[in-house]
């Protein structure tokens, strides 16, 4: 072999191993490049400031001097939002549980603003060329008070705003955003409008009335808040990556936890941290309280291993704050069942009731008395749950079988947990008259 084909084998058996050694140590990360990081958009629960107690609500909006439909296009979404949160809430014209009153401080929606800024011209050689823009504004202010009507006691208070502030090229695509609102969290309001071509002013309208209306509700019932969680990825990573992008929480978390960890605690500091994110999605899709705060606690302690792993990466930091935010808000939610949780007890241990066309008192039970196939007969004809509550709070009689085989038969036609729990109350209520209306008996 000639020397310089020796000198060439020479270098590439030295080169080989430090590109093995490479690809060892860049096998699993978040890559160099903001657009290489995988990205999971998950949604958490946000608990209010203030909690309804009541199960109605009123709300009036006031808009002195401005546009004339924004009181009624205000009342209507935040009616929506409400009612969409909490389903033990109805809206009541007349005397509510609790009211709240809005008033709109200022409300601007001003032409949009022309002007051009260089661009490179497509097809020119690196030249610019000066591209029309177009600059979309919008602003709108609500102060807002909740009380409660039985008690006085106010349950939260706030101004929110809601901004718009986007710029468009003349082909429709954003070339920079500036949108903020005095709530500090990202909520999911917006659906799927379409943020590449700038808004006509209907749509703006309804965008800043979302806005508002989503921060004014968030005060008062539990609401939901998009997180944006970054996935590591390489290696043996992408195929657990692919599950959590599909949701496969699950799945995703077995793997990791059976997959054979990295050989140095740097590489498997990124397995560490998927761990994590899989925990914290777990925990974020429970509907059991508990269980998501025993998530979340487990999250915290992979992402502590993460971070004890390689200390150095940036994007080990910020899942711990987000964790603690979390937990804090779990807490509340926690604390909120609890009390619903115990009346909850409370009624169930009391014996379970069933008329069957006599009252208590020996005496038949009116024609009218309203039984389980006529509720299901309402629920089959869709008719509107509050609807329902109301006509068995305030009928003149009732006959409901609620052994348990009431209830599952109940509950296959339909009728929600709500409504059985209205005609439970119900059918005790009407058990303890009849108790009280025969004397002379004792226990």
């Amino acid at each position: 072999m000639c020397t310089m084909g020796r000198k060439f084998l020479l270098g590439f058996l030295i080169v080989l191993p430090l590109l093995g050694a490479a690809e060892a140590v860049f096998a699993q990360n978040f890559g160099s490049l903001i657009i290489n990081r995988k990205k999971i958009v998950v949604q958490r629960k946000l608990p209010p400031t203030g909690h309804i107690e009541g199960t109605t609500f009123k709300v009036d909006v006031t808009a002195t001097g401005l546009q004339a439909d924004l009181p009624t296009d205000l009342k209507s979404t935040l009616e929506s939002m409400l009612i969409r949160n909490d389903s033990r809430l109805r809206s009541e014209d007349g005397r509510a549980d609790t009211s709240i009153v809005c008033r709109v401080t200022s409300y601007a929606i001003p032409k949009p603003q022309m002007s051009s800024q260089p661009a490179l011209a497509p097809g020119a050689k690196g030249g610019l060329q000066n591209q029309p823009m177009e600059r979309v504004t919008g602003v709108l202010t609500v102060s807002f008070q909740a009380k409660d009507s039985r008690t006085g006691k106010s349950l939260a208070a706030d101004n929110v705003t809601a901004k718009f502030d986007r710029e468009y090229s003349a082909s429709g695509a954003q070339q920079g955003i500036v949108h903020s609102m005095t709530h500090t969290m990202t909520h999911l309001t917006k659906g799927g409008t379409n943020d590449d071509t700038p808004p006509t002013a209907v749509e703006l309208h309804n965008r800043l009335i979302q806005d508002a209306a989503q921060q004014i509700a968030a005060h008062l019932v539990n609401t939901t808040e998009q997180v944006d969680i970054f996935l590591a990825k390489g290696g043996a990573l992408d195929q657990a990556d692919k599950l959590m992008e599909g949701k496969l929480w699950t799945r995703a978390l077995e793997q990791l936890e059976t997959m054979k960890p990295f050989p140095t605690p740097e590489e498997d500091s990124y397995r560490l941290y998927d761990l994590g994110v899989a925990n914290e999605a777990l925990a974020y899709q429970s509907e059991d309280v508990q269980k998501a705060r025993k998530y979340l606690q487990e999250a915290a302690i992979d992402y502590g291993k993460a971070i004890d792993g390689k200390p150095t990466e940036k994007y080990f930091m910020q899942p711990q704050t987000r964790i603690d935010t979390a937990l804090a808000h779990y807490k509340v939610l926690g604390d909120q069942k609890a009390p619903a949780a115990a009346s909850t007890a409370i009624k169930t241990s009391a014996p379970a009731v069933k008329t069957t066309g006599a009252t208590a008192s020996g005496k038949a039970m009116p024609a009218d008395a309203i039984t389980n196939d006529q509720v299901i007969s309402m629920v089959s004809a869709k008719m509107d749950e509050a609807n329902i509550v109301d006509t068995i709070q305030h009928a003149s009689a009732v006959n409901f079988d609620l052994s348990v085989q009431g209830q599952v038969d109940l509950s296959k036609n339909g009728v929600s947990g709500h409504i059985i729990s209205a005609m439970k109350t119900r059918a005790r209520a009407s058990a303890t008259h009849h108790a009280a209306a025969s004397p002379g008996k004792s226990s």
